[in-house]
């Protein structure tokens, strides 16, 4: 039955836990304990976070709104296929909007416009200032020169007249501006050299001049400046451009950006916003301006036919005398030139027709043969599938230029242009076979005409097809002619697809974000703490107060909780009797009448872990509260290898405990008058060389004899059993064994494992003692030192 009770203790041992929950006392304890981590963390991320605002230098974004023209008509009239409207329909959607507005071409064309190319800084203490518009100099440099990228060219004013200049990199890409190339690297380059303002400094690697703007410069601020590719700058000013809608399904836009210097910010985006909007209108002018280059090269073929027509029909007219023809002639001569007309304007339209299916199977991707020319109501569907195909690819050569060559959105792009180009060749091939039909009709009319003329006076047939060939030529350069002039008025009037509803200008400060920067310092200030806390508690492997103890092992019983003492009295129940710490080994005295059978002498044996855990401090003070109740109390030193009770008394050149187990003393010659009445001494005596041997030996239960006839109560002092085995034989003898915990000493794993085998070797009657508890764990005490403060008053 008790080897069962054992395995159960042995098993609460092992799993006992906590219940789960947080103990709200414990936290507040933990917390109020380290407080001075949170005085600490606190100003230190409070000046942290103002240094930081300080010295960083403010993000701002910028952001012109721009209007989409998002409900032109879809369906494409013959007259704007014509005019050169409808031929770019770029999708309205915030996609492909995003994609046109981060396009290189684009950003590209936009740099090119802005003097961006040089970066002029200034040296500050903690931080460097973007100096755009706002230098005291200027560079100058020779873009026929190569001129060193991305490489800082430091710039020391001296005085009023002199300006030094030093380079120093080891290598670094060489760079012309005027024609956009690169020239390998520059090796080592170590540069000084002080000139005059104004001078040209000319080396390998560079070529350029330093105007003063200012009468004079503070020679303590230094300068340094970057040389920047306008491919450098477009990809860095790509990758900052955002474009959002003002609200879903709207219409209007935002085009935004970021930057430390608000004059580069507007400049960009008003840059931006210029060629966002021209490049749909020199989309348009240059369809219109192709449809004006067909036009004129119809009217040079035209115009050399009518020339020589009308020569033809003068020279007639001069060498044959001839009156007007017959009313029967002219209808006949009027019907075949308006067949003949009808018949040459469809030619010009199987020709255009037929120039785009060549077009179409050879370069499937250009838009230089997608001319608008002579299309009428009837082909709509010709025009629907030009004005399909025509988006698809704008669309695919503004998303090639963003994005890789390796994107799922190309390919499917691809298919659908595809697709597209099938379609317009099958139809293509549908009208120019109904052009075939229609071009026999019109042969077999004329053909039946011409019959019919030939009956006519061979003088009258020869004049009507002189004057038919000068018409026909004359109507068809009239023609051409009002498409020429239409054309024209329609590129003057072209306009561009969107408008600018706002200028570019500062919206917000996107970082610092000083709001959020100083809620997160704060957090950041008790988190760290915190942090820090359960981080101890976490790598924490001392038993610090009751829960800990619980929580190792709930079966045996806290008999004591002895609170901190930062005195000198090694026996405070003699020297501080009204004392809290006194009281508590008071109640420890009490609990121990439970625990020890009445008929006998109490044999109280006193351990712990490892040394240094007041082991000898509590038997000392609990056999003194024993003795002050009046019962015979003894001490006995059994600590053979550090008799600390031997240091305490002075009783170092005494007879002692371990003379009497080698039988050079006996029991009354070792017994010495404590410093409290009914208090006595055993003192250690010499230390021998074999502790373990000496107590095992048969003089040991004598003692125990010998004292039970004496005294009431008897205290063993023993060695820490969790290091040596002295106590185990000593507990042999004793009803109750105290086991001394001291909270922030002793360890959880060596105390477990030492409470295992006392449990498991079968010792009874274990309890425990919670030593040096600090008052803000123990607060009870508290309480015990105010009322004795009040009663001494």
């Amino acid at each position: 039955m008790n080897d069962n009770n054992n395995q159960n203790i042995h098993n609460q041992i092992s799993q006992s836990k906590g219940d789960g929950l947080p103990d709200i006392r414990k936290i507040t304890r933990l917390v109020i304990s380290n407080w001075y981590l949170f005085a600490i963390s606190l100003p230190i991320c409070v000046a942290s976070i103002f240094i930081f605002h300080r010295y960083t230098q403010n993000v701002y974004r910028g952001s012109v709104t721009v209007m989409l023209k998002s409900d032109e008509p879809k369906s494409i009239s013959r007259a704007e296929l014509i005019e050169g409207f409808g031929l770019s329909p770029e999708m309205k959607s915030l996609e492909n909007q995003t994609i046109i507005l981060r396009s290189k071409k684009v950003v590209r064309r936009a740099i090119d416009l802005l003097d961006f190319g040089i970066d002029i800084y200034s040296d500050g203490f903690l931080m460097d200032y973007d100096m755009y518009n706002r230098s005291p100099f200027s560079v100058v440099m020779d873009s026929s020169h190569v001129q060193i990228l991305n490489t800082p060219i430091h710039i020391k004013p001296q005085d009023n007249d002199k300006v030094n200049i030093s380079i120093q990199c080891d290598n670094a890409v060489l760079h012309t501006f005027k024609d956009g190339t690169n020239h390998g690297g520059s090796g080592t380059i170590s540069f000084n050299q002080t000139v005059n303002w104004g001078d040209e400094i000319s080396t390998p690697y560079g070529k350029f001049t330093l105007i003063k703007h200012q009468n004079s410069i503070n020679p303590e601020v230094g300068y340094y400046f970057y040389f920047r590719s306008h491919d450098w700058l477009t990809n860095t000013y790509r990758s900052n451009i955002t474009v959002s809608p003002y609200k879903e399904g709207s219409s209007i836009i935002y085009i935004s950006t970021t930057g430390t210097n608000t004059s580069k910010i507007i400049s960009f985006l008003n840059a931006l916003s210029k060629v966002y909007l021209e490049q749909s209108l020199e989309r348009k002018n240059e369809i219109a301006t192709r449809t004006i280059s067909f036009i004129d090269t119809q009217l040079t073929q035209v115009s050399d036919s009518l020339r020589a027509a009308q020569e033809k029909l003068m020279n007639f007219r001069r060498s044959n005398i001839f009156s007007a023809p017959s009313e029967i002639t002219a209808r006949l001569a009027d019907q075949y030139f308006e067949y003949e007309k009808e018949l040459n304007l469809v030619k010009i339209r199987e020709e255009y027709y037929n120039n785009l299916s060549a077009h179409l199977i050879e370069d499937p991707y250009s838009e230089d043969f997608l001319l608008p020319a002579f299309t009428d109501d009837a082909n709509g569907i010709i025009s629907g599938f030009i004005t399909e195909l025509l988006a698809q690819i704008n669309e695919h050569t503004l998303t090639t230029a963003k994005s890789s060559e390796i994107n799922p959105y190309l390919d499917e792009l691809e298919k659908r242009i595809e697709v597209s180009r099938q379609n317009l060749l099958v139809a293509l091939k549908k009208l120019l076979q109904n052009i075939e039909i229609e071009k026999q009709k019109l042969n077999n009319q004329l053909k039946e005409l011409s019959q019919k003329m030939n009956q006519l006076p061979e003088i009258e047939r020869k004049y009507i097809d002189i004057e038919r060939g000068y018409k026909l030529n004359d109507a068809i350069f009239t023609f051409l002619l009002q498409k020429q002039s239409e054309t024209q008025i329609t590129k003057a009037s072209n306009t561009p697809d969107n408008e600018i509803i706002d200028e570019a200008g500062i919206t917000s400060i996107v970082a610092p974000n000083k709001k959020k920067n100083t809620q997160q310092a704060l957090m950041l200030a008790f988190a760290l703490p915190i942090a820090i806390i359960v981080l101890k508690e976490y790598l924490n492997n001392k038993i610090r107060d009751k829960q800990d103890v619980i929580a190792t092992c709930s079966s045996i019983p806290i008999l004591g909780y002895i609170s901190q003492y930062k005195g000198n009295e090694s026996n405070v129940i003699h020297g501080e009797p009204l004392s809290n710490i006194s009281e508590s080994f008071r109640a420890l005295r009490t609990k121990l009448k439970f625990m020890c059978p009445n008929d006998e002498a109490h044999i109280i044996t006193i351990t712990s872990t490892n040394t240094g855990e007041g082991k000898t401090f509590c038997a000392l003070n609990l056999a003194s509260a024993f003795a002050i109740s009046g019962k015979k109390t003894v001490l006995v030193g059994f600590d053979l290898r550090k008799p600390r009770l031997t240091e305490i008394f002075s009783h170092h050149n005494h007879l002692g405990l371990s003379n009497f187990l080698i039988g050079q003393a006996t029991t009354e010659q070792i017994i010495y008058e404590g410093d409290v009445d009914n208090l006595c001494i055993i003192p250690s005596g010499a230390i021998p060389p074999n502790p373990s041997e000496l107590i095992a030996t048969k003089h040991t239960p004598k003692l125990f004899e010998d004292l039970k006839k004496r005294f009431d109560v008897i205290i063993v002092d023993s060695p820490p059993i969790g290091v040596v085995a002295d106590s185990r034989i000593l507990m042999e003898f004793s009803s109750c064994q105290l086991f001394v915990i001291r909270s922030a000493k002793t360890e959880k794993e060596h105390f477990k494992h030492t409470i295992q085998n006392l449990i498991s070797e079968g010792i009874g009657g274990i309890g425990f003692i919670l030593n040096d508890l600090a008052n803000n764990i123990s607060g009870h005490y508290y309480y015990a030192d105010r009322y004795y403060a009040e009663n001494k008053k």
